[in-house]
C-alpha cells in the first residue's frame, strides 16, 4: 500500500544519491579553483549593498543581560497588489560576557581551521583578528548612545604584561610607528584584554559584542622604533580611523593584507560564538619577525572597508547571530527538495562531505556552494563555528531568518520564490504556493512564516482552500515576496528609513553552484563511491520538518477532508504531543517552545475540515 507521506524505497534512494551528487560535484569544482578561498575576500568591500546599518541614535532596549536595537522589514507584493507588511527584527548590541579567546600551542586545542593559502610560519591572523575586534568595538562606540570604549591606565609595556615572564614569547615587530600606535599594539596583545567596550544602563554594565578576553600560552612583546617620546604623549582613547590606520600600517609593514581581510570574517563571527556560549581557540602565531618581500598584485587596506559605509554594514550583520546562522546553513537548501525528504537529501549530502578529510578542502566545498556568502564560511572555520553549523544543518534543524536573506540576496526558503500556480486548471494549487499566498495575505494566523525552509509536498484541491488563497490564486495577478526597506527605530521616536540601492525593491536571488542536471526523483543510477548503508530510512528529520510546516499550513482551519490520510498519518497524528524537540543540533527559537502542540486544540473554520 503506498504512503501518504512517505516517499517511496526508490525515491528515497535517488533522493540520497542527489545530495550525495551535489556536494561531489561542487568538491569537484573547488578542488579545480585555485583561486578558493582567496578570491571570496575581495568581495568584503562590496558585499550586500542592501544591508541595512545603525543610523545615528538608534533606540536601544536594555535588559539585564543584554541590549537590543530594532527595526522593521517592510515587505511587498511584486505587483503591489497586496498590502504591505512588515516583520520586526532585533540587533543584539550589547552582551552580558565577553567571548574568551585562547591562543593554544596544542593542536589538539585549537578547533580552528587556517587555510593552507596562508603561510603558517608566518600566521598573523590571530593577532589581526584582535585588532579588528577593538576596530569594530571602536566603531560600535562611536554609534549606539550609552556606549564607550576605553583603554584603562596600567602597564602594558610588554604587550602581555610582565607578570608571565615564564611563558615562551612571540614577538611582534610593529615595524617604525607613532607612539600612540606602538602603545595601542600593546594593549590589543594584552592578556585579559587591555581595552574595555562597554555599554552602560540604569540595569548594568554590558559588553560590546566583539568584547574579548584573551588568553595565551606565550606573551606577546612588541617589537619596532617609536618616532615621539612615550613621555610627552597624552592617552587619549583611540577611535575606530585611528585603530585602522594603525592596522593598515602593521599589513603594509608585512604585506599581509589578505590575512587582515580574513582575520575581520574571524572578527565578524565572534557574537556568533557569544550567541552559542563557546570559546574561540585559535592556534598561536608563528611569527618571522621579518617584513615579507611586497608581492605583485591587487592588495586592499583595511582602510578601504570604511568607505561607502561598508564597515557598518558589516558590524551590523555581526550583530545579528541568528541571522548569520540562517544564511550560513542556507546552503543546505535546495528549493525542490521538499518536507518528506529533505532529511534523505542532506543524509546523502553528509555522507559525501564526512567522508572529506582535508578541513580546507571542506572549506573550499562550502564556500563555492555560494561564493557571496564564502567569506563568512571562511570566518567561521577560522573561529572554529563550522563543526556546529554543519551539525545543525545534518538535523535540518536551522531557522530561516528572511530579512538577512534579502538583505544578502540569498536564497533561504521556499516562501521567496514566486507563486507560480501552474497547476490551476486542474483545479489545485500546490501546498507551497498554497503557503506563500498565505503568508502574502497576512491574515492573523499567518504573519510569520514557516520556521524551516523546505517547501510541502503535495497539491490543495482550489475547493479546499483558505478563502485569502483562494480568492488570490483566481484573481489573475502575479505574485511574490519583495523585500522594501528597513525602518529602525531611534530616540525620542523618531524613524529612519533605509532603502535599497536606487529605491528599487529586491527579489533578485542569486543561484547556488552544484546544481545536478537532467536528475530524476525516482531513479538510481548507482553512483559511484555511494554506500547507501549510510542511508537512514526511518528519516525523523524529515518526519520533524513535515510536521512542522503542517502545524503552520493547517493550524487554524484543520486539515481538508481530503487530508484525512495525512492527518492520520504517524507523522502527524500526534501534533498534540509536547514532544517535539530537535533530532539533532541546538538550535535556538523566538518562536517558543512547544511549536505543533496546539493545533489539534483550535476550532476549525473550515466547513469539510476534520
Amino acid at each position: 500500500m503506498e504512503d501518504t507521506i512517505r516517499p517511496g524505497e526508490q525515491a528515497t534512494r535517488a533522493m540520497f544519491e542527489r545530495g550525495f551528487r551535489t556536494w561531489s560535484k561542487l568538491y569537484e569544482l573547488a578542488s579545480g579553483d585555485s583561486t578558493l578561498p582567496m578570491s571570496c575576500l575581495p568581495r568584503l568591500e562590496t558585499a550586500f549593498p542592501n544591508h541595512p546599518y545603525f543610523p545615528e541614535n538608534p533606540h536601544v532596549d536594555t535588559f539585564s543581560n543584554a541590549a537590543v536595537a530594532r527595526g522593521k522589514t517592510t515587505w511587498a507584493n511584486t505587483r503591489d497588489h497586496l498590502p504591505s507588511f512588515q516583520d520586526e527584527v532585533l540587533f543584539q548590541v550589547a552582551w552580558k560576557k565577553k567571548t574568551r579567546v585562547l591562543l593554544t600551542s596544542d593542536p589538539q586545542r585549537s578547533t580552528t581551521v587556517l587555510p593552507d593559502i596562508f603561510d603558517t610560519d608566518n600566521n598573523h591572523i590571530p593577532i589581526l583578528m584582535l585588532a579588528w575586534a577593538y576596530v569594530l568595538s571602536a566603531r560600535w562606540a562611536e554609534l549606539i548612545p550609552g556606549a564607550c570604549i576605553s583603554q584603562p591606565n596600567h602597564d602594558a609595556s610588554n604587550g602581555s604584561g610582565e607578570p608571565e615572564t615564564g611563558k615562551p614569547v612571540v614577538s611582534v615587530n610593529v615595524g617604525q610607528v607613532e607612539q600612540s600606535a606602538m602603545n595601542w599594539w600593546k594593549y590589543i596583545l594584552t592578556e585579559e584584554s587591555g581595552w574595555d567596550a562597554t555599554f552602560c544602563s540604569p540595569k548594568g554594565v554590558l559588553q560590546s559584542p566583539w568584547s574579548i578576553k584573551p588568553a595565551s600560552e606565550h606573551r606577546f612583546v612588541i617589537s619596532g622604533n617609536s618616532t615621539e617620546s612615550n613621555s610627552t604623549l597624552k592617552q587619549t582613547t583611540v577611535s575606530s580611523t585611528a585603530a585602522l590606520r594603525y592596522l593598515s600600517g602593521y599589513c603594509d609593514f608585512h604585506n599581509i593584507h589578505n590575512q587582515s581581510q580574513a582575520a575581520i570574517t574571524a572578527a565578524l563571527l565572534i557574537p556568533l560564538a557569544k550567541y552559542d556560549n563557546r570559546q574561540i581557540e585559535l592556534a598561536i602565531p608563528k611569527l618571522t619577525g621579518q617584513s615579507e618581500q611586497k608581492r605583485e598584485g591587487l592588495t586592499v587596506s583595511p582602510l578601504a572597508i570604511e568607505s561607502h559605509g561598508q564597515l557598518d554594514r558589516l558590524l551590523t550583520l555581526s550583530c545579528n547571530p541568528r541571522g548569520l546562522k540562517g544564511l550560513l546553513d542556507s546552503i543546505f537548501f535546495e528549493p525542490d527538495v521538499e518536507t518528506n525528504i529533505c532529511g534523505i537529501w542532506l543524509q546523502g549530502s553528509f555522507a559525501f562531505l564526512d567522508a572529506i578529510q582535508d578541513p580546507h578542502q571542506l572549506l573550499r566545498t562550502v564556500m563555492k556552494r555560494d561564493l557571496e556568502l564564502g567569506f563568512l564560511w571562511l570566518g567561521v572555520f577560522l573561529t572554529g563555528a563550522h563543526n556546529r553549523c554543519l551539525r545543525e544543518a545534518r538535523g535540518a534543524w536551522w531557522p530561516v531568518d528572511l530579512s538577512s536573506a534579502a538583505w544578502t540576496g540569498t536564497l533561504a526558503s521556499f516562501i521567496q520564490a514566486p507563486v507560480l500556480l501552474d497547476t490551476l486548471n486542474e483545479g489545485k494549487i500546490s501546498r507551497a504556493d498554497e503557503c506563500r499566498l498565505l503568508y502574502l495575505s497576512h491574515g492573523i494566523d499567518y504573519t510569520t512564516p514557516p520556521l524551516f525552509p523546505f517547501p510541502p509536498f503535495g497539491y490543495t484541491a482550489i475547493e479546499d482552500t483558505n478563502l485569502d488563497v483562494r480568492e488570490h490564486a483566481l484573481c489573475g495577478m502575479t505574485h511574490g515576496l519583495a523585500y522594501a526597506y528597513f525602518t529602525w527605530s531611534c530616540k525620542d521616536g523618531k524613524e529612519v528609513q533605509q532603502h535599497c540601492q536606487n529605491r528599487v525593491q529586491s527579489t533578485i536571488i542569486r543561484p547556488q553552484n552544484g546544481q545536478i542536471a537532467n536528475h530524476h526523483d525516482d531513479v538510481i543510477d548507482n553512483y559511484e563511491g555511494l554506500d547507501y548503508d549510510d542511508l537512514d530510512s526511518e528519516d525523523e528529520n524529515s518526519e520533524a520538518v513535515t510536521r512542522n510546516i503542517f502545524t503552520w499550513l493547517r493550524g487554524e482551519d484543520g486539515f481538508p477532508v481530503a487530508e484525512r490520510p495525512i492527518r492520520e498519518h504517524e507523522w502527524i497524528d500526534n501534533l498534540d504531543s509536547d514532544d517535539d524537540s530537535p533530532i539533532e543540533g541546538d538550535v535556538r527559537s523566538t518562536v517558543g517552545g512547544n511549536l505543533h502542540g496546539w493545533i489539534a486544540r483550535v476550532s476549525t473554520q473550515r466547513s469539510n475540515s476534520i
